[in-house]
């Protein structure tokens, strides 16, 4: 059955039909596999296949209906396949394999394909295996061409793996899950930059915190709000949903107050911090991550402190939303970001049903109205416009067209959305 369109966009069928339409006809290629990247004339500008976004993508077209399109895109995935992992140019990267086996986990939950889910373990399993270095995971393979890869770095980011690991724990009874989620966790609460500031930095040399501290001293940034932290905590909080374990809980804590001291920024919420955690780069993405986190954290009644934090970063940021409806992607900048847009829509939209503060919510709807409105062309939704509506960016990129249809999944009433609890998994950013 297919979703019925949501009025939070407001009344989009013709732009919801266009969209499905355009996966087929437009942005697939001559074997039928999507791809990264169109102009707007239509040209691939990146041929990539889109395999690491397909969680971006496939679950949206499978809750809309196009399940013959998606099983199709499945199976010509395989032969960029090893060990049902991605292998992007020879090499297994972490950040590209996120949203593929997420994307499996979710696309069985829709259909209930127990093939789709014996993928996805069999990858999250190949992982386990490979790539722990010192209980951390390596962002990728080692390529001799590339000596950073040699040092082995390790990213928050590949924390975002607890999460995946524990749902498949809950659906398999695998231990081995459950195991190298609290082996992972424990290794990053170890970590040199945590203990100094209670957020996450990136260790440039998993197999030597001393290398790592060397090879950090000319960076100029070492932690980043945006998918590294963000999808640390959330796993950190599946952690303490799963086993009630208070080291989890007491994690989180710490970190919330690490975020307060070093990103809140009196809510221009920096993206970036340095060595020292002095921040910078204020972002719209870390601005609709950290309410989306911060509402979470609230309902799952571990602070006190998170939904004021998520407040002070909503009422900051409505002093730069234009009269559009649309936010830019830098305070005072030229122009916005689609993907940014969509996701701060559904966040204002939580963060008005937990407050009831009719204002977040009033702007939650304006915003993703003008996301279909301000950002349509005829061969998708353009990458950015100004406060004008003038398009800055005319690139059609795939996996945002599918991330789009959020909008069109959200209810507009936020009561129904916090009801749902498969709606908010399937709207969730990671």
């Amino acid at each position: 059955m297919s979703a019925a369109a949501s009025p939070l966009c407001g009344d989009p069928g013709r732009w919801i039909e266009r969209t499905l339409d355009r996966f087929v006809d437009h942005y697939v290629d001559a074997d039928g596999l999507l791809i990264t990247t169109l102009d707007s004339d239509g040209v691939i500008l990146d041929p990539t296949p889109l395999i690491a976004d397909f969680g971006d993508v496939l679950p949206f077209l499978a809750k809309f209906g196009r399940r013959d399109f998606v099983d199709h895109q499945i199976e010509a995935a395989e032969p960029h396949l090893a060990s049902a992992l991605f292998r992007n140019r020879g090499r297994i990267r972490l950040f590209d394999n996120h949203d593929w086996l997420l994307g499996l986990l979710e696309l069985h939950e829709l259909t209930g394909d127990r093939a789709l889910l014996q993928r996805a373990q069999e990858g999250a399993l190949t992982l386990i295996e490979t790539m722990f270095v010192d209980d951390l995971l390596i962002d990728a393979t080692i390529e001799w061409r590339d000596p950073r890869s040699w040092l082995q770095p390790a990213s928050p980011f590949n924390g975002g793996y607890i999460e995946l690991w524990l749902e498949l724990h809950a659906k398999t009874g695998d231990a081995r899950f459950l195991d190298a989620s609290g082996r992972l966790a424990a290794r990053w609460l170890r970590t040199d930059g945590f203990h100094r500031t209670g957020v996450f930095h990136r260790e440039l040399c998993a197999r030597s915190s001393a290398i790592s501290r060397i090879a950090g001293l000319g960076a100029t940034s070492s932690a980043r709000l945006f998918k590294d932290n963000t999808n640390f905590v959330w796993s950190l909080l599946s952690l303490w949903d799963s086993t009630g374990d208070d080291r989890w809980k007491e994690a989180i804590g710490r970190w919330i107050a690490g975020f307060r001291a070093h990103f809140l920024n009196h809510g221009d919420v920096f993206l970036w911090l340095d060595r020292n955690g002095g921040g910078h780069e204020v972002s719209l993405k870390a601005a609709f991550a950290s309410i989306d986190l911060l509402c979470d954290i609230h309902a799952a009644g571990l602070s006190t402190d998170a939904l004021p934090c998520a407040v002070t970063i909503a009422r900051r940021w409505s002093a730069h939303q234009w009269s559009s409806g649309l936010f830019p992607e830098r305070p005072g900048g030229p122009r916005d970001h689609l993907d940014a847009n969509v996701d701060m829509s559904i966040s204002l939209l939580k963060l008005g049903g937990y407050t009831g503060l009719a204002d977040f919510t009033d702007r939650a709807r304006a915003t993703a109205r003008a996301v279909v409105a301000r950002h349509d062309s005829p061969l998708g939704l353009v990458q950015a416009v100004d406060r004008d509506g003038r398009v800055r960016d005319p690139r059609i990129i795939v996996k945002y067209q599918g991330l789009a249809l959020k909008l069109a999944l959200a209810p507009d009433d936020p009561a129904a959305l916090l009801a749902d609890p498969a709606l908010l998994k399937l709207l969730r950013d990671r």
